[in-house]
C-alpha cells in the first residue's frame, strides 16, 4: 500500500506539471534546417501556430491522453478489487446481503464518472 500512495503522490505531481507544460511551446526547438528554409525573414512571426505545431507539446499532450486512458482503467480495477474484497469479507462475517463499497445498496444508474 505504502507503493501505490508513492506513486499516487508521483502522478499527482507529474500531472501538474503536464497541464502546466501543456499550453506552453517546447523548451527544444523542433526545426530542421529544410524547415528554416521555408521560413520568411520578414514579416509577422507566428507564436501560437509555432506553439500548437511544436512537436514536444504534441508529444506531451499524446502522452497525456494516454495516461488519462490508464489511471481510469487502474481506478476500475482497485475498485473491483475493494468490491471483491468487500464482498468476501460480508460472506466470511455471515451477511447474505450484496454490499456495494460505502455500504451504499441503493440503485445506480451507471452514469461514467470520467469521460
Amino acid at each position: 500500500m505504502d507503493t501505490l500512495e508513492r506513486d499516487l503522490t508521483e502522478l499527482r505531481q507529474m500531472v501538474t506539471i503536464f497541464e502546466d507544460a501543456a499550453t506552453m511551446p517546447g523548451r527544444r526547438r523542433s526545426a530542421t534546417d529544410a524547415d528554416e528554409g521555408r521560413r520568411a525573414t520578414k514579416g509577422p512571426s507566428r507564436p501560437t501556430e509555432d506553439t500548437a505545431l511544436d512537436d514536444s507539446r504534441v508529444a506531451l499532450q499524446e502522452q497525456m491522453r494516454t495516461g488519462t486512458t490508464y489511471v481510469t482503467q487502474a481506478i476500475a480495477l482497485v475498485r473491483g478489487v475493494t468490491a471483491s474484497m468487500d464482498r468476501a469479507l460480508s460472506q466470511w462475517e455471515g451477511e447474505d446481503e450484496i454490499r456495494t463499497p460505502g455500504g451504499c445498496n441503493e440503485d445506480h444508474d451507471w452514469t461514467p464518472v470520467h469521460t
